[in-house]
């Protein structure tokens, strides 16, 4: 899986089929019974998912940069 560069420096795009209602906003794993979007949630840095038709979008906190989440979040999908 890829992820995805956006015109929003702080997001990341993954195209990926999961399940929840498009539109979802997703900022803690109390939010949804989605073992994707729990891992996902669960890395140190990610801030927000959103589910859209396909893809879910990754919304990382401002203070943090990709280099240092884009391990986890590969490690995370190459686990599915």
């Amino acid at each position: 899986m890829q992820l995805i560069t956006t015109p929003n420096p702080n997001a990341k795009k993954i195209e990926i089929e999961h399940g929840l209602e498009v539109g979802t906003v997703i900022k803690s794993t109390s939010d949804k019974n989605s073992t994707l979007c729990n891992q996902l949630i669960s890395i140190s840095g990610i801030s927000t998912i959103f589910a859209g038709p396909g893809f879910l979008t990754l919304t990382k906190e401002e203070n943090n940069d990709w280099d240092s989440i884009n391990h986890d979040i590969v490690t995370q999908l190459d686990k599915l």
